[in-house]
């Protein structure tokens, strides 16, 4: 693109390192911004940048937050008693949208996938184990949320044996999502059906 000016080149070469985004799509994206007011351009830059800036790991379940303990940690009507483990963030939100869940998060921040190098290690599941163990508000239950493939499957298997010595019910969700899904993609019906048709695992 050695004809185009620095700045729509370089704006499309942004929107161009985006999931799901390509060069041509990208192009259109920084042809579209240029058309906007300055006003709505300078407000999508700043909301952009508050992601770099606005942002932090929450201390407690690993999901993002602009706090250093997110609002569904320190939520006191929140059932301490009951933890589901998801792989990301965006897993969180999946669930809270079905309103199905009224428990606490843990976030491992990925599956077990040693072709990509994440193994236990590079997983938040320590934590997960101090963190059970450490609860001054007694964990029952823990329920693998996690999506219906091979690493999820294998991570979901892996923590069902790290988990067993606390002698905890430890249960997954229920088969209504298709395997092979990610949860992210699940509509909410689904996932709260899912949810509350939890099995032991």
């Amino acid at each position: 693109m050695p004809q185009l000016p620095d700045s729509i080149r370089n704006a499309a070469a942004a929107f161009d390192t985006l999931p799901g985004v390509g060069p041509r799509a990208a192009l259109r994206y920084a042809y579209w911004l240029v058309t906007q007011p300055k006003e709505a351009i300078g407000r999508f830059a700043r909301s952009v940048q508050g992601l770099a800036e606005g942002l932090t790991i929450c201390t407690e379940c690993g999901q993002w937050s602009d706090r250093s303990v997110c609002a569904i940690c320190t939520n006191t009507e929140r059932n301490t008693s009951v933890l589901c483990v998801v792989a990301t963030s965006p897993d969180v939100q999946s669930i809270e949208d079905t309103g199905a869940f009224k428990g606490r998060y843990h976030v491992l921040g990925g599956t077990l996938d040693p072709i990509e190098g994440r193994t236990p290690d590079t997983l938040s599941i320590q934590k997960l184990l101090k963190r059970i163990q450490a609860s001054s508000d007694r964990v029952t239950e823990v329920i693998l949320a996690l999506n219906t493939d091979v690493p999820g499957d294998v991570t979901a298997l892996y923590l069902k044996q790290q988990l067993e010595p606390l002698q905890l019910k430890v249960t997954r969700l229920a088969r209504g999502l298709p395997t092979g899904a990610a949860l992210e993609y699940a509509d909410s019906m689904t996932l709260a059906d899912a949810v509350k048709n939890r099995r032991e695992s």
